[in-house]
Parts: C-alpha cells; structure tokens; sequence
C-alpha cells in the first residue's frame, strides 16, 4: 500500500504562509515530498503525482484548465489516493460547476497556517524560524521564476522544518542569498514569446563558461538579473559573482579596482586590497556600463583579459613569480549605448569590443513584452512587501499595461512605489497624474531658436537638462531616454 506523501504548496504569500505551512505538514509526515506549484500548473502536477498514496494541496487556488483539472481528480480517485486541499482561497473563476462539484470533497475551507496545524494535530511553534528563513525563501522564489531550480525552496521548507536557522544552510544556499540580495530592481520575469527567448539563450550559454557575454540592452531591462542568471546555471555557480559599475567608479581608482594594489602603491593605500579580477577568481566578472570606460582604462582592461593575469599596483618591482596573479574568469559586460557606434567613432576600442562580445545578448525593452507587464508588476508588488495592500487587482495590472515605460522595469517599479506612498488605488487616475509630471516640456518655456547656444557642448547640457526637466528630474528616465548612462546626465546638469 502507498503511503508516500506529496505537499504541493504556492510560492508566494504574506508572511510566508505557504512555507509556513508546508514545515507543518512535514512535521507530521516528515518523509514527505515539498513542491512548489502555481495554480495554474496544479492539474500538471496533479497528473504527475500517481506515485503518492497521499497529496496534500495547502494554500494554491485550484486553477489550470479545468478539463485537465477533472481527469487528474477522477485519475487519483481510482487510484485510491488521499486527497486533500487546504486553503481560504476560492476557486479560479475559470473552474466551472461540474468541476468544482468533483472537487468539493476533498476541498477544507481553511486559513494558513494556524488551522493547518489543529487540522494536522502538530503543535506550531515555526514563527521564529520562518522567519529566520526569510532571505532563503526569498531567493528560492527567484531560483524557481529564473533558474528553473525548485530544490532551494524545498530545502528552506526543510530547514523550517526541522527548527534549523540560517546556520544550517549549505554553501550553495548561502551563496544564492549573497547573489539574490545584489539584485537589480529588474528581474527577468514574465512568459511571453520574447522573454521566454531570452532565458532560453542564457541556459545555452551558461553551459559555455568560458565564453564571454556582452549584453546590450535600455537602463532598467534587467542586464544584472542576465547576469546573475548565466552565473548560477554555470559550473562556476559556487564561486564569486563580483559586479562592477564602469560608470560610477572614479576614474582615477578604475585600474586600481581591476589591478588591485599593494600598501603604499599610491597616496591613501594604507593595506593591500585584491582587485575585481582576483576576487573573481574561478566565478564571474560583470562589468556594468562597461561603455563608460576611459580609452585608457579600457587599454588596462585588454591587457588583462589578454594576457589572463594581474599584477597590482606597486608590485611593478617584485619578482615576476611574486607579483603576477593568474586569473580565470567569466567576463561579461553589459551597456545601454550603442557600442558598435563608439567603436566606430573610435571611443571603444574595436580590440577590446571584440574581446568582450564573443557573443551578444540582448534584454528587451517592457514595451517590446507589454503583455508581461501585470506579470511583472505583481512580482514586483510581492517582492516590496508593502503592508496594508497584499496584491494588486486584475483592474490595476491591466490599467498599468496602458503605459509604454520609457525607464522600463525600473520605472514600473517606481510607480508602483508612488501609488503605495500616496496610497493611491485607482491606477487610471494614477497613470493621469504621472503623465502629467512625465509629459513633455511646454514649448513656451523652451528657449527659443534665435537664444541657442553655438556650442555644441552647451547644446548638449541644454538638451539634456530639457529632458531630465520632462521626467521630473528623474535620472534613471532621462538617461533611459536619451540614451546615455545616468553618470553621463549627471556631468552635463551639474
């Protein structure tokens, strides 16, 4: 007789109730096996679970399509399986009469996760480890949505489980936390046709780590989470992943950051420091807005991935066995300019460009996937755990897919944070009020054509400071808008 026992539980919910849970189903059937699952691939999973005597569904809304949904039931109903979903959730809208008559004796009207405990007969006492848990189940639910690795969030259960904290946690688990806490603010979500395309090429070439990867692609496309994600399918998983944004280090410190240097190399050197190519070492090197780099630095930096070793700052006199660091690392670059412009106008080196793009990868623009919008807009929600206002309603996301976001994922984000600061819950009104602040400069306050200035430097800075003025003096907008990094609008309004 079949005894095994399968938890299908959500990935997301507020206070982490569906790990909660599921640590409490564990606790009463401790060989069981933990599974994510949303509501619309539970009929699949359904399907899949005829090796189980048992399956107990916590917390996920019944949803998927409803036919498939049915033969699943009516499948393990033969089967003689134990059955049993637990949630206040109601059904999917999509979940027609018949259907929900099929399912309605296996459904428990419940809340998570108080009553699953009394329903269970297990005493909780998991509130503090949950929570002690948090960062992990946080990056297990970004290993699920871009790495396709749902183990993460079944060894967090675990831990959970077992009243372990974050002292328990592997290696490989403390190292998805450090990567998943340097995130961008724009995640790879979404299922479109496009965004679908993109993960597909990162898995081909995380197979390949020695390749080298230059993603091109608008501020606020998710190049980091590019990144992150060919790191963490790779073999060099487990070691470094090191970032370094080309634009904002001060150029004066930029060859010392990719060299390192030893005590006294330089006025301020008061102890030796590693350089990123070191730190890097047998992981992966991400320069960001690797365009903004000085002609003479980007000389530095092909000298080193020529030649596969560093000597640091002040080491120039030392032995050659002492002072040469062979190095073996990933690099991949990433720039919102249009480099193959640079290269041709003789600001990026062409060297250099071919060394750093062996192949090219590019994140796509929110208005070339609008139709991932809601998607991203609700992971975005979840992830800023706002209190007071658990999710976004289907009025809402769709409202928001009404918009092109020139500042793309990122300026979703930041719209989402100025409807919960003003708690503004109409989006209609919302996206109104927004346009006005982003609209386009009144032409009666432009300077008219007879006052512009003859040099093409004060054009510039007039130009840009126009545009930064049109989106609110915000500068992740204007820089997306024109092109150029944020550093670049920084030099021309200051």
């Amino acid at each position: 007789m079949k005894t095994a026992t399968l938890i299908l539980t959500g990935w997301d919910s507020e206070g982490y109730d569906y790990a909660h849970s599921a640590a409490l189903a564990l606790q009463k059937y401790p060989d069981a096996t933990v599974r994510g699952v949303s509501k619309a691939r539970l009929p699949e999973a359904l399907e899949q679970a005829g090796a189980y005597g048992r399956i107990l569904i916590l917390g996920v809304s019944l949803g998927g399509d409803p036919p498939q949904l049915a033969r699943a039931v009516r499948s393990l109903a033969r089967k003689k399986i134990s059955l049993c979903w637990i949630s206040a959730l109601p059904p999917s809208a999509s979940i027609d009469a018949e259907t929900r008559r099929l399912l309605s004796p296996y459904m428990k009207g419940l809340s998570l996760p108080a009553t699953v405990a009394d329903y269970l007969g297990v005493t909780d006492k998991l509130s503090p480890i949950v929570k002690d848990n948090a960062p992990l189940l946080d990056a297990a639910g970004y290993a699920h949505r871009h790495l396709e690795n749902d183990d993460f969030f079944a060894a967090a259960v675990q831990h959970i489980a077992r009243g372990e904290g974050q002292k328990a946690w592997s290696a490989e688990e403390q190292t998805l936390v450090s990567s998943h806490a340097t995130l961008s603010d724009a995640p790879l979500t979404g299922h479109s046709a496009v965004m679908d395309g993109v993960r597909r090429t990162i898995r081909q070439l995380a197979r390949h780590s020695g390749v080298r990867v230059l993603i091109l692609g608008e501020s606020g496309t998710g190049k980091e989470a590019a990144a992150l994600m060919l790191h963490h399918l790779s073999d060099r998983r487990d070691n470094e992943f090191v970032s370094l944004n080309c634009a904002v280090t001060n150029p004066q410190l930029q060859e010392a950051m990719f060299r390192g240097y030893e005590k006294g190399a330089f006025t301020g050197a008061s102890a030796a420091r590693s350089g990123v190519f070191e730190r890097a070492h047998k992981g992966t090197l991400f320069l960001d807005e690797v365009g903004e780099l000085p002609l003479e630095i980007q000389a530095v930096l092909l000298r080193i991935l020529q030649e596969g070793r560093v000597i640091r700052l002040g080491a120039e006199g030392w032995k050659q066995e002492e002072r040469e660091q062979k190095v073996d690392v990933r690099v991949i670059a990433a720039t919102n300019r249009d480099i193959r412009q640079m290269v041709r106008e003789g600001r990026f080196r062409e060297d250099l460009f071919y060394r750093l793009s062996t192949v090219e990868l590019r994140t796509p623009a929110l208005r070339e996937h609008a139709e991932d919008i809601p998607e991203i807009a609700r992971d975005l929600w979840k992830r800023g755990r706002r209190e007071g206002w658990r999710t976004l309603s289907r009025a809402q996301t769709e409202a928001l897919a009404g918009y092109s976001y020139p500042g793309n994922v990122r300026e979703l984000a930041n719209l989402l944070d100025r409807a919960y600061a003003l708690n503004e819950r109409d989006f209609v009104k919302l996206l109104e009020d927004y346009r006005k602040v982003a609209g386009v400069v009144d032409t009666a306050q432009a300077a008219p054509k007879t006052d512009l200035p003859e040099r093409l430097d004060d054009m510039t800075r007039l130009h840009v400071r126009q545009v930064l003025e049109k989106y609110g003096g915000n500068v992740s907008h204007a820089a997306a808008a024109l092109g150029v990094s944020r550093s670049t609008v920084y030099r021309y309004t200051n």
